[in-house]
Formats: structure tokens, sequence, C-alpha cells
């Protein structure tokens, strides 16, 4: 006879707590860069649609969406294939602007968020500490390895929104071409002799990086002519 036909209780059977939480901040930054990724936005009920939970589950992890924004730069920093540097400047500008450009443009929805709040997330900032570590050993002064990592940087991002609309930018009608003969004049050219768009920035950033941040030899300063005295006559 069971224990509910002589009038006890049964036992209740507790579930377990489930191994792993149903919500972390992994989670939150891996679905966050899909969503945008894929529906170009971030939104908050999409996002916690996506995730199965309530929306206010979120702030027992985050305190709101600019962390999130975080969380999702760090989900892109793990896709960065970023390469064994090179100590060669030109060959470390090109690698680097490469790796971003082309990492950066697989989630052009998310670069936006990213230029209005500060770097925090730990994958992210290891990343550039890699690359800032490699700007110095190629010979950049230290107080000039932020601005040539910055330079770079921002030359990736524009480059991977550029990459949108770089083939459909320069369309002219008839009469612009007309008003405006210069430019419709070198996209003739261009199309007559197409060029790398990505390939000459880097080349114009490693030119002008190795020019202006790697010290180099200082040519002498002419010698000025003396100051005629004032009793002395002045040549005209």
């Amino acid at each position: 006879m069971s224990q509910a036909a002589d009038g006890q209780t049964p036992p209740v059977r507790r579930m377990g707590r489930p191994s792993t939480p149903r919500l972390s901040l992994h989670a939150i930054g891996h679905e966050a860069l899909a969503l945008l990724e894929e529906e170009g936005v971030l939104s908050l009920p999409r996002l916690a649609e996506r995730l199965g939970v309530r929306q206010s589950a979120f702030y027992k992890h985050v305190a709101g969406r600019s962390d999130i924004v975080e969380l999702a730069r760090g989900a892109l920093a793990e896709r960065i294939p970023l390469p064994r540097l090179s100590g060669d400047l030109d060959t470390l500008v090109h690698q680097v602007f490469d790796v971003l450009r082309r990492t950066y443009q697989t989630v052009p929805a998310l670069l936006p968020l990213l230029l209005v709040q500060p770097m925090t997330h730990p994958d992210a900032l290891a990343v550039y500490d890699r690359i800032a570590a490699a700007f110095e050993a190629a010979g950049v002064p230290k107080h000039l390895v932020l601005p040539a990592v910055e330079t770079l940087d921002s030359a990736a991002i524009g480059a991977a929104l550029d990459a949108l609309t770089i083939e459909s930018m320069w369309t002219f009608t008839d009469g612009q071409a007309a008003a405006f003969p210069n430019l419709a004049g070198a996209r003739d050219a261009l199309s007559t002799r197409p060029v790398d768009r990505f390939g000459f920035l880097a080349d114009t950033l490693a030119a002008g990086l190795k020019r202006t941040a790697v010290p180099g030899p200082v040519a002498p300063v002419p010698a000025l002519a003396p100051e005629p005295a004032d009793n002395q006559e002045k040549l005209p």
C-alpha cells in the first residue's frame, strides 16, 4: 500500500538547479552581437526574446544598455584573428588594418555604438594591448603608440562602413557629370585603372606613420645669414 493510501503525504521531489545559469555575461554579449549582425539593431526586447528571458533579467547582470554594447564588443574581439605581428612597421600596419577592417565589416551596426563609449571589456583590451606592444617593438615612441593605434583603428572602422557603399558612392547623372567634371573624370579614370582602395589606404597609413611616428635622422637646419649691422648698407 502506498504512503498516500496510508494517509501520509508523499515526499516532494525537487528539481535540481541547472548546471549552468540560464543567463550569463557571455551569453548576453554573444547574442547581442548576433542580433546586431542579423537584424542591424540592438533592441533589448528582441534580445530578451532571443535569449528566452524577461527583459528585467538583464539587470541582474548589467547596469544598462551600454554594458550590453561593451559585452558585444568583447564578443567581437573574440573573432579578431590577430596574426603573429611583424616587427616591420609597414607590414604591421597592413596586418592590423586588414584584420580590424574585415572583422568590423561583419557587424557594421555595432560600430556607431562603440564610438560613443570607452573600451572596458578585457578581451578587447587584450587585443589592443598586443597591437600597442607591436607598435612599440616596431620603433614607435611610447608617447605616440596610442595615437598610432587610434589612427589605425579609426581608419579600419571608417573603411568597414565605406565598404557598404564604396562601389556606388560616385554615381552621377549626365547633368551632374557636366557640373562636376573633376569628380566625374576621376571616377572614369578609376574605372579604367581599378585600384584596391583599402590597400591604398593601408599604404598611405603606413607611409604616414613611418614618417611621423618613427624617429629618423634629423636633417640639419640651414644656418641663417647674419643680420647686417645698423651702420652697414642693407642690400635691397
